[in-house]
Formats: structure tokens, C-alpha cells, sequence
């Protein structure tokens, strides 16, 4: 019997790989995906991103009603964000299902920058990213469980800053891009393996002004 909390495993005719990169330059898409639930939908479909997701399947995988996801996948479909994939007759009833269209998603500068048309977008955005992570990094904070004795569990977050000439910020987002695509869960997905979430920044202090030394 099939796990109900993931689809079957893709038939040769569904693995049809999503496109590597979507970028988007659109401000209904960039809406589209500052949504949380429309965020997490992403999230999860990414974690098997060849095969054909059900709304049933989504729903369990997510927590959530299957009546609270319909709309939001309509909308998710309508950006081109995912594609309908394949149609089936479950209980006499048609039950469609779902591929995700681009494996990562990457925003026009032109669209983001400060007065551009996405630019409340990005923050909108940006707002529901730092909330999902905050909401995660409380639950798991609040788990009586978590303790010294598994440091493999604990929450990794740090504040920093580091001083870099050009040559070596290169250096380092080189290094970090190839860490990230070592790790890419493409690539790690094994038999007992645990899901574990990255949030990675990197950018030039906006509010740093030089201090002359004397």
C-alpha cells in the first residue's frame, strides 16, 4: 500500500525533470509567491520535484484541509509555478495532478530594486520567509526534547559579519554555492534521511559607513 503522505513513486512517463530555473519578472508571480501557504506548497512538492503531486497528497504533506489548498493551487497553476501533469479517476470522481515547473526560482533585479514595481513585493516576500523561519526555529526551541545530548538537532543561527575584498567575497559565495549544490536534496535524498531547512544571506552592509581610524 502507498505511504498516504507522499505520491507514488514517478512512472518513466512522469519523471519529466521541471526546468532548473524560473526567473521571475512579473509582479503577480512575485505575489504569487509571497504567500505562505503558496511558499510552502513550493516546498514541499520540491522534495520529489519529478513526480505528480494529488491535492489529497499535498494536503496531508502540509497538515492541512485539502478544501484550503484549491485556490491557492489554481493560482500556483495560472503563474505557471506548477502544471497540471496528469488526470486520473479516483472513485469516480477525476482527481488531477500536479508537477512542479521550476526546481528554483530567481528574482529580475530589475523588478526588486528600491522604487521598482515588485519592490513591495519583495518585502512582502522577504516578510514570509523570516516569519516561516521564525516559526520554525520557535517549535522546535519549544521541544522539551532538544538538549545537549543531540547537537545534530539543534538550531544553527548566527548573526555575523566578516570584512572581505572583492576577490575573497567571491571567493566565498563560490564556496557557498558549491556547498549548496553538494547538499542539493536531489542529491542527498537517501533512505532514512531526515529533513533538515537552509536559509542562507550574503550582502553588503547597507548601513555600514567607514570609520576613519586615527
Amino acid at each position: 500500500m502507498t505511504d498516504a503522505t507522499q505520491p507514488a513513486p514517478a512512472t518513466p512517463d512522469e519523471a519529466v525533470a521541471p526546468d532548473a530555473e524560473r526567473l521571475i519578472s512579473d509582479v503577480e508571480t512575485l505575489k504569487a509567491i509571497s504567500d505562505p501557504l503558496r511558499l510552502r506548497i513550493l516546498e514541499l512538492m520540491v522534495t520529489r520535484p519529478v513526480s505528480a503531486w494529488s491535492v489529497k497528497e499535498l494536503a496531508t504533506g502540509l497538515e492541512v484541509p485539502p478544501t484550503r489548498l484549491y485556490h491557492h493551487i489554481e493560482l500556483l497553476v495560472e503563474r505557471d509555478l506548477i502544471r497540471s501533469a496528469e488526470q486520473r479517476v479516483v472513485s469516480g470522481i477525476i482527481e488531477t495532478r500536479y508537477r512542479l515547473a521550476a526546481l528554483s526560482l530567481r528574482l529580475d533585479p530589475a523588478l526588486v530594486r528600491a522604487g521598482g514595481p515588485g519592490h513591495s513585493g519583495v518585502r512582502a516576500m522577504l516578510g514570509t520567509i523570516f516569519d516561516e523561519t521564525r516559526r520554525d526555529l520557535e517549535l522546535i526551541m519549544a521541544d522539551p526534547e532538544l538538549g545537549d545530548e543531540a547537537p545534530v538537532d539543534r538550531p544553527l543561527v548566527t548573526r555575523s559579519f566578516v570584512r572581505l575584498t572583492p576577490d575573497r567575497v567571491r571567493e566565498l559565495r563560490g564556496r557557498l554555492e558549491q556547498l549548496l549544490d553538494e547538499y542539493d536534496p536531489r542529491k542527498t535524498d537517501q533512505p532514512g534521511a531526515v529533513t533538515y531547512r537552509l536559509l542562507l544571506a550574503i550582502y553588503a552592509d547597507p548601513t555600514h559607513k567607514e570609520v576613519s581610524r586615527g
